[in-house]
This record gives structure tokens, sequence and C-alpha cells, in this order.
């Protein structure tokens, strides 16, 4: 059985907030999310609290620890069409398919249960590995966001980028 079948694809549990909490803090993983090194364990446990009925929330899960997460928040009200994503992957676990598979579980979701015309997120611009990622599955660059993030001591910026569906597609 390789690396890739062995993981198990399931919906966030509460317990799961220390292993995502030390994912988070991980080198490797903290520099390209919106993470912070002062994050609290408890601060990760109250934000999977406050999940809600339009936060989809996976896990990756590999003999019994959780490796890796992706949301998908949908939009309310005029903005109900679309929603915004993001993922990451435990360091040691990067680069074995486990991103793709969380991404594919929630585009499955979105395309045949929520009904999304745009799903956006946003990438920095020298993590060349996310983009090409983002890009085999269907997303392309709607623009640069200049300045936008503050990561390791400097202003860096971000793509944009964004997946359609048009009506006609379906």
């Amino acid at each position: 059985m390789s690396a890739y079948d062995e993981v198990l694809i399931r919906p966030v549990r509460l317990e799961d907030a220390e292993a995502l909490w030390k994912i988070a803090r991980e080198e490797g993983v903290i520099e390209t999310t919106m993470a912070l090194p002062s994050l609290r364990l408890e601060q990760r446990r109250q934000s999977l609290s406050a999940l809600d009925e339009n936060d989809h929330y996976l896990v990756a899960e590999s003999a019994g620890h959780v490796i890796g997460i992706a949301g998908l928040t949908v939009g309310t009200g005029r903005l109900r069409h679309s929603g915004s994503l993001f993922v990451y992957v435990a360091r040691q676990r990067q680069g074995q398919g486990i991103g793709t598979r969380l991404l594919q579980a929630l585009l499955d979701l979105a395309d045949k249960w929520l009904l999304l015309r745009r799903i956006e997120l946003t990438v920095l611009v020298e993590n060349e590995g996310a983009k090409r990622l983002y890009e085999r599955l269907g997303f392309v660059v709607e623009g640069r966001r200049k300045m936008s993030v503050i990561s390791q001591g400097e202003m860096k910026d971000e793509w944009l980028m964004a997946r359609y569906i048009e009506i006609s597609e379906r």
C-alpha cells in the first residue's frame, strides 16, 4: 500500500485542534499560511468550535495522525455562489499528493453538493509548487495582490486565483 492509499480524508473534529495547531507552526508550513507563531492552542480550539454550516473543513489522517487540512468557506447572501479555499499539509508529508486529495474532495463537494460557480484562494507569489497544484485543479491567476502579507520579516505579494464553473458546464 502506498502512502497515497493509506490516507483517510474526513471532516475535521474538535479533537484535531492540537495536531492542526502543531502543523500550522511547523517550519515550511507557517511561512505559507496566515498563522502567527503566537497562535495558542486554545485559539485553534475556539476557531474549530466556531465553524458553521458554511464552513467545510476536511483533514487528512494517516496511521491515526492528522497530517493536513483544507477548508472551504461558502459565501453568504449575494456571494452564495462562491467560496474561498485554503490548504496546508505537515512538512514531512508535503509532495505526496495529500494536498491534492484534500482539495479534490472539497472541489467535489463544491461542484456536486453546493453547486458553487466560483472558488477563490490566494497563494504567495514565491510558492510556485502550490501555484502549480492550483493550476492543475483548474485555478487561474486573476491578479497580484501587492504587499498583502507579512512573512518572515518582509512584505510579500500573493496571487489571487480562482476557478469558475459556467452554468452550461454542469
